[in-house]
Parts: structure tokens; C-alpha cells; sequence
């Protein structure tokens, strides 16, 4: 008997709204930080945004930031919700809580870190974290999942920036700790589709741009001084 090819799910990977250690330039990870006040009202900016486009699920960072970005523009949808420890920042490990200027003192004498560039969610090679590899497994996990349990629709995933950062660095094929030529705003949203064995692209979407405001602060940039 033959089978009508499946339409691949659009996945809809959305970034937590601001907490107060993003706005600090602060090392998250795993700590469980809650969003602020500009972080709610981003996360209801991205549930007006949203509600125009039916999900057939929602899954979450089980993360504080992430849950709470989740449950409000879940307020405007009717579909389940996922939770999973699969969807968190990485693992930052003693680094966790520190500000960047004390990760910059800190990383300095490591050779070959890339993290010294300045960019938050970028700890390629650097002792005592999650690695690269770890953190892209556990996340295609999540998105393979997502992507055979519907044919063909809308589903979202609510995450972190280093999660989002490296899901694109392997979507397009590029190499660990490669440049980053894209900002990681709070509530950033990338959309993909299983293709094969592979994941294609599909859009990035910055929700406070295309809603007419100013584009939201890279808060996994931290420029050299």
C-alpha cells in the first residue's frame, strides 16, 4: 500500500523573555532565573504575535525563564504542553552567576577559547561545561521527537540562546565556535524543517522587529573592551 509523503512539522524555536541576569550581562545555565518585567512583556508580545497561527503543541524548558515565556503565549493557544530538562540552557557548571567581566578574567589564560570573543552563548572547548557535542545531542533529541509526532504542523519549542546558537551552527553547517553573525535577542525565533536526515532553515524572526519596535539587545554579546 502506498503512503502519501508526510509533510515535514514547522518547528518554532522561540528564546526566553529578558531576566534580570541577561539585563546584568550575568551567566545563567542552568540557575533557575525568572523573567523580569521586560521579559513578561516580551513573552506577551510574542503571545499576540502567536495567536494568529495555531500550534498543535508547545514544548518547554522546564527553566523558570523559559516555562513562564511559554505558559503566557500559551494562554492564547489550545494544545499541550511539553516539559523537559532536554530544552535547557548548557551547563555552565562554577561559571554560573558570574558576570561576564569575571568569566573574561577568568578565561584569559585559556588558550584557544572562544568564548573570549565576547559571545555568551559560545563555550566550544572551555574545561568544566556542558560540551558542544552534549548540548546538540540532547536538543535534536527534542526536535527530532517533535518533528515525527505531527505531519505537517505548527509545533514550538521554547529555549535558551546557547540552545538556539547551536542548533543554527549545525542547521547551516558550520563549523564549532565559527563566528556568529546573528544577534540573539530575547525572544528570538528560529523555524525549521526535518528534511531527510538532516534540518533546513526555514526563517529567523524577530518578533519585536516585525511587531514595529526596535530590535531587542543581543544579550549573549559581550564585546572586548
Amino acid at each position: 500500500m502506498n503512503h502519501p509523503e508526510q509533510t515535514p512539522a514547522r518547528l518554532w524555536l522561540v528564546r526566553h523573555g529578558q531576566t534580570d541576569w541577561n539585563a546584568q550581562r550575568r551567566i545563567q545555565g542552568h540557575t533557575p532565573t525568572e523573567l523580569n518585567a521586560t521579559g513578561r512583556q516580551q513573552a506577551e508580545m510574542l503571545s499576540q504575535w502567536f495567536a494568529e497561527r495555531h500550534f498543535s503543541a508547545i514544548w518547554s524548558s522546564d527553566l523558570p525563564r523559559a516555562l513562564q515565556t511559554a505558559q503566557i503565549i500559551a494562554a492564547r493557544q489550545s494544545c499541550p504542553m511539553t516539559v523537559t530538562p532536554q530544552l535547557r540552557e548548557r551547563n555552565l557548571g562554577a561559571f554560573e552567576g558570574k558576570t561576564w567581566d569575571e568569566v573574561r578574567t577568568l578565561l584569559a589564560d585559556l588558550s584557544g577559547s572562544s568564548t573570549n570573543n565576547g559571545d555568551l552563548a559560545d563555550w566550544t572547548g572551555v574545561p568544566g561545561v556542558e560540551s558542544d557535542q552534549q548540548l546538540w545531542d540532547r536538543t535534536r533529541a527534542v526536535l527530532d521527537a517533535m518533528s515525527e509526532a505531527e505531519n505537517g504542523k505548527d509545533m514550538m519549542a521554547v529555549t535558551h540562546g546557547g540552545v538556539l546558537k547551536h542548533v543554527l551552527w549545525h542547521v547551516l553547517g558550520l563549523a564549532a565556535g565559527a563566528p556568529r553573525r546573528f544577534g540573539l535577542s530575547n525572544g528570538l525565533t528560529a523555524v525549521l524543517e526535518k528534511r531527510g536526515d538532516n534540518y533546513y532553515l526555514v526563517s529567523l524572526l524577530d518578533i519585536e522587529m516585525l511587531m514595529g519596535h526596535t530590535s531587542g539587545a543581543d544579550t549573549a554579546n559581550a564585546p572586548s573592551a
